[in-house]
């Protein structure tokens, strides 16, 4: 037995905008729609059901006893789909309702623009109704007196007044310009005493990764040092000297080719990125920011 046509949504409304109206172009402009938009679809719904629903004449159409009949059956019908689906989405519209709004997040510079950044648009995707506004200093202290929800911190817990989770642990891997002069991977006392360092405000990583490739011999001094770890990049992708990878933060340099690994050795860095936050719990759209980074931080690279 083949199954009986049924009409679409938008010819029923077109039907009942037409009868509660009293015309076509009523009808049409309650539902949005020119007279020849409403036209057609009553005209659609009357050839599937093989029968005139209004008489067309020089007053307009007058609606015929079928199509009263039949829109005397099928308004019920409409307004128990209409109820049925604002029940089915309402828990959709309150998830959004419960995240919209703005979160302010403090952050460091380099995890910001080479992260976080290149991450942010799945953010705004899955959270339309939430604003986020970054605040990148590298003056990270209370987040409660610069009006922020939280921070990410890079360093060693504990803060004061902050509780701190860990988000990302660093590692670290020298990495120089392709056409930077070496002759085959350097050794690690060529590294330590001849061979030009670059270093950022945290000096002590490049003696983190000596330490771990079993260097025991004075701290390194000879290379430059800068401010921003960018900057640091900059320098070694222009042949300056060595720098150090840290974690995933050189990988659009390493990516394009701008930047080369200089030597196989990945060690673990001596600080790490956390989330951290006065006492107590976050606004809901903070919340929801939080959770998305912790995810974004546990995905698989």
């Amino acid at each position: 037995m083949r199954p009986t046509r049924l009409p679409s949504m938008e010819q029923l409304r077109a039907l009942d905008a037409a009868l509660r109206a009293g015309s076509f172009g009523r009808g049409g402009a309650a539902l949005g729609l020119t007279h020849g938009a409403i036209s057609r679809h009553i005209a659609a719904l009357e050839e599937m059901l093989g029968a005139r629903l209004f008489t067309r004449g020089p007053r307009g159409a007058e609606p015929t006893a079928l199509a009263l009949r039949y829109h005397a059956e099928v308004t019920p019908l409409l307004a128990a789909i209409e109820e049925a689906t604002q029940r089915a989405a309402a828990p959709r519209r309150r998830r959004a309702q419960d995240t919209a709004g703005e979160v302010r997040v403090g952050l460091v510079p380099s995890f910001a623009a080479r992260w976080l950044l290149p991450r942010l648009p799945g953010f705004t995707r899955a959270h339309p109704a939430i604003r986020v506004d970054l605040m990148a200093t590298t003056d990270l202290q209370d987040p409660g007196r610069s009006g922020l929800d939280f921070l990410v911190r890079y360093g060693v817990p504990p803060w004061p007044g902050l509780e701190a989770e860990r988000l990302l642990a660093e590692t670290l891997r020298p990495v120089c310009a392709p056409g930077f002069p070496l002759r085959g991977t350097p050794s690690v006392r060529a590294i330590a005493t001849r061979l030009p360092l670059l270093f950022d405000t945290n000096a002590d990583t490049w003696e983190a990764w000596l330490s771990a490739a079993g260097w025991t011999g004075p701290r390194p001094t000879k290379g430059t040092v800068f401010s921003d770890y960018t900057l640091t990049l900059e320098a070694a992708a222009a042949g300056i000297g060595l720098a150090l990878a840290r974690g995933d933060l050189a990988d659009r340099e390493l990516l394009s080719g701008r930047l080369v690994y200089a030597h196989p050795l990945t060690a673990p860095g001596p600080r790490a990125f956390h989330l951290a936050k006065p006492p107590g719990p976050l606004r809901r759209p903070a919340q929801a920011f939080w959770d998305w980074l912790r995810a974004q931080a546990a995905a698989p690279a």
